[in-house]
């Protein structure tokens, strides 16, 4: 499974792992916290789904929610560099020691585009923001969401 892939690795490069979610609400961290052992590499996920809790919770500025919505790579960037520097300030580790990953889309049925995500990953120093356009159901986008982050995570692992 790739989700083991990945905590084998961070566990390999002694790096914790946290989560930023909103259109994965919490779906994320459940792929990781489902496999044992994963307590030692993964510190939490903050479920924000309220923009008011983006910006109470992880520092998301108030105007880039206004300006571009919270649906945008912006918003996935601020989000992921946030829950990074929660963990990292919480644990007192050092930066880099930090992978955040962050979503944030639309799964429907209202609004436009549906099926419209942007998963941000945040290492403690650069942060890179994938855009997916997703289809189906609004479990099936969520799901997706899911599977493309992980696949995201992989890929920026090298794995």
């Amino acid at each position: 499974m790739s989700a083991e892939l990945i905590l084998a690795a961070l566990r390999a490069s002694n790096k914790k792992l946290i989560f930023a979610e909103s259109i994965t609400g919490g779906l994320l961290i459940d792929a990781f916290v489902s496999i044992p052992g994963a307590s030692d590499v993964v510190l939490g996920s903050e479920v924000t789904y309220a923009s008011e809790l983006k910006v109470a919770l992880l520092g998301v500025d108030e105007a880039i929610l206004e300006a571009k919505g919270a649906v945008s790579a912006e918003v996935a960037s601020a989000m992921a560099q946030g829950v990074c520097a929660v963990g990292q300030a919480s644990l007192d580790l050092e930066a880099g020691q930090v992978l955040a990953v962050s979503t944030t889309g639309n799964g429907g049925p209202d609004g436009e585009p549906v099926g419209l995500v942007y998963v941000a990953i945040h290492d403690g120093k650069k942060t890179k923001v994938s855009e997916l356009h997703l289809a189906g159901s609004r479990a099936e986008i969520r799901a997706s969401a899911v599977a493309n982050s992980i696949s995201l995570l992989r890929e920026h692992l090298g794995l």
